[in-house]
Protein backbone atom coordinates (compact mmCIF):
# COMPACT_ATOMS: atom_id res chain seq x y z
CA UNK A 1 0.00 0.00 0.00
CA UNK A 2 1.15 3.47 -0.68
CA UNK A 3 2.05 6.29 1.70
CA UNK A 4 -0.74 8.18 -0.23
CA UNK A 5 -3.23 5.23 0.40
CA UNK A 6 -2.18 5.40 3.61
CA UNK A 7 -2.70 8.62 4.59
CA UNK A 8 -6.43 8.74 2.86
CA UNK A 9 -7.47 5.71 5.12
CA UNK A 10 -6.15 7.59 8.25
CA UNK A 11 -8.22 10.44 6.69
CA UNK A 12 -11.25 8.72 6.40
CA UNK A 13 -11.12 6.55 9.49
CA UNK A 14 -13.06 9.17 11.67
CA UNK A 15 -15.66 9.78 9.33
CA UNK A 16 -15.94 5.66 9.21
CA UNK A 17 -16.20 5.74 12.81
CA UNK A 18 -18.74 8.54 13.13
CA UNK A 19 -21.30 5.88 10.87
CA UNK A 20 -20.69 3.34 12.98
CA UNK A 21 -23.56 2.45 15.12
CA UNK A 22 -23.32 3.16 18.66
CA UNK A 23 -23.38 0.03 21.30
CA UNK A 24 -26.37 -0.31 23.28
CA UNK A 25 -27.23 -0.55 26.86
CA UNK A 26 -27.57 -4.19 26.19
CA UNK A 27 -24.31 -4.53 24.71
CA UNK A 28 -22.51 -2.32 27.41
CA UNK A 29 -23.47 -4.63 29.94
CA UNK A 30 -22.67 -7.63 27.93
CA UNK A 31 -18.93 -6.48 27.09
CA UNK A 32 -18.92 -4.82 30.36
CA UNK A 33 -19.17 -8.38 32.32
CA UNK A 34 -17.13 -10.03 29.65
CA UNK A 35 -14.35 -7.83 30.30
CA UNK A 36 -14.53 -8.25 34.44
CA UNK A 37 -14.79 -11.93 34.03
CA UNK A 38 -11.63 -11.57 31.82
CA UNK A 39 -9.62 -9.56 34.44
CA UNK A 40 -10.62 -11.65 36.98
CA UNK A 41 -8.99 -14.78 35.57
CA UNK A 42 -5.89 -12.46 35.15
CA UNK A 43 -6.70 -12.47 31.49
CA UNK A 44 -5.41 -8.57 31.24
CA UNK A 45 -5.30 -8.36 27.21
CA UNK A 46 -8.97 -9.50 26.32
CA UNK A 47 -10.49 -7.24 29.38
CA UNK A 48 -7.91 -4.49 28.42
CA UNK A 49 -9.94 -4.79 24.48
CA UNK A 50 -13.42 -4.63 26.08
CA UNK A 51 -13.21 -2.05 28.44
CA UNK A 52 -11.19 -0.39 25.18
CA UNK A 53 -14.02 -0.66 23.40
CA UNK A 54 -16.16 0.63 26.01
CA UNK A 55 -14.13 3.70 26.99
CA UNK A 56 -14.71 5.09 23.23
CA UNK A 57 -17.79 5.10 23.57
CA UNK A 58 -17.56 6.91 26.57
CA UNK A 59 -18.26 4.48 29.14
CA UNK A 60 -16.93 6.00 32.36
CA UNK A 61 -16.33 2.95 34.62
CA UNK A 62 -14.35 1.54 31.46
CA UNK A 63 -12.53 4.68 31.43
CA UNK A 64 -11.49 4.39 35.13
CA UNK A 65 -10.46 0.48 34.74
CA UNK A 66 -8.45 1.04 31.84
CA UNK A 67 -6.62 3.40 34.60
CA UNK A 68 -6.02 0.61 36.51
CA UNK A 69 -4.54 -1.24 34.22
CA UNK A 70 -2.41 1.20 32.90
CA UNK A 71 -1.59 2.34 36.96
CA UNK A 72 -0.79 -1.22 37.82
CA UNK A 73 0.67 -2.79 34.44
CA UNK A 74 -1.25 -5.05 34.22
CA UNK A 75 -1.34 -6.68 30.67
CA UNK A 76 0.10 -3.63 29.62
CA UNK A 77 3.75 -1.60 30.02
CA UNK A 78 3.27 0.30 33.37
CA UNK A 79 2.45 3.71 32.41
CA UNK A 80 0.93 6.44 35.11
CA UNK A 81 0.63 9.15 32.35
CA UNK A 82 -2.44 7.02 30.77
CA UNK A 83 -3.23 5.68 33.89
CA UNK A 84 -3.96 9.70 34.94
CA UNK A 85 -5.57 10.67 31.20
CA UNK A 86 -8.18 7.25 31.82
CA UNK A 87 -9.37 8.39 35.22
CA UNK A 88 -9.12 11.78 34.71
CA UNK A 89 -11.58 11.92 31.74
CA UNK A 90 -13.53 9.41 34.22
CA UNK A 91 -13.39 12.09 36.72
CA UNK A 92 -14.31 15.36 35.15
CA UNK A 93 -17.33 13.46 33.91
CA UNK A 94 -18.13 13.02 37.42
CA UNK A 95 -17.24 9.65 38.07
CA UNK A 96 -16.43 9.41 41.86
CA UNK A 97 -14.19 5.99 41.92
CA UNK A 98 -12.09 7.57 39.19
CA UNK A 99 -12.07 11.25 41.26
CA UNK A 100 -10.87 9.16 44.41
CA UNK A 101 -8.08 6.88 41.93
CA UNK A 102 -6.68 10.30 40.02
CA UNK A 103 -6.33 11.90 44.36
CA UNK A 104 -4.70 8.51 45.60
CA UNK A 105 -2.67 9.38 42.17
CA UNK A 106 -1.69 12.78 42.94
CA UNK A 107 -1.03 12.01 47.04
CA UNK A 108 0.93 9.31 46.81
CA UNK A 109 2.94 10.54 43.74
CA UNK A 110 1.79 6.82 42.46
CA UNK A 111 3.39 7.55 38.30
CA UNK A 112 2.47 11.52 38.36
CA UNK A 113 4.01 14.79 40.34
CA UNK A 114 2.78 14.48 43.72
CA UNK A 115 0.56 17.55 44.24
CA UNK A 116 -1.49 17.42 47.50
CA UNK A 117 -3.89 20.53 46.07
CA UNK A 118 -5.13 18.96 43.05
CA UNK A 119 -5.37 15.21 45.12
CA UNK A 120 -7.35 16.82 47.91
CA UNK A 121 -9.75 18.34 45.60
CA UNK A 122 -10.61 15.05 44.10
CA UNK A 123 -11.07 13.52 47.29
CA UNK A 124 -13.53 16.09 48.22
CA UNK A 125 -15.36 15.60 45.18
CA UNK A 126 -15.62 12.15 45.35
CA UNK A 127 -16.60 12.11 49.19
CA UNK A 128 -18.87 14.88 48.48
CA UNK A 129 -20.51 12.22 46.00
CA UNK A 130 -20.87 10.13 49.28
CA UNK A 131 -18.22 7.51 48.01
CA UNK A 132 -17.08 5.61 50.79
CA UNK A 133 -13.61 4.81 49.91
CA UNK A 134 -12.96 8.82 49.53
CA UNK A 135 -15.12 9.57 52.91
CA UNK A 136 -12.75 7.60 55.23
CA UNK A 137 -9.52 8.60 53.10
CA UNK A 138 -10.48 12.47 53.81
CA UNK A 139 -10.98 11.53 57.19
CA UNK A 140 -7.87 10.36 57.26
CA UNK A 141 -5.90 13.00 55.90
CA UNK A 142 -8.09 16.02 57.44
CA UNK A 143 -7.38 14.04 61.03
CA UNK A 144 -3.61 13.68 60.09
CA UNK A 145 -4.01 17.62 59.64
CA UNK A 146 -5.56 18.15 62.91
CA UNK A 147 -2.91 18.22 65.99
CA UNK A 148 -2.77 16.80 68.69
CA UNK A 149 -5.39 17.59 71.49
CA UNK A 150 -4.29 14.96 74.75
Amino acid sequence: MTKGCQLLILALLPLLQACAQPLQAPQFEALFTKATAAYDTGDYDTARRHWQVLADNYDLAAMRNLGHLYRKGLGVAKNGEKAHAYYEAAATRGFAPAQYNLARMYLAADGIAFDREKGMGWLRRAAGQGFTPAVEYLHLMTRKAEPFRG
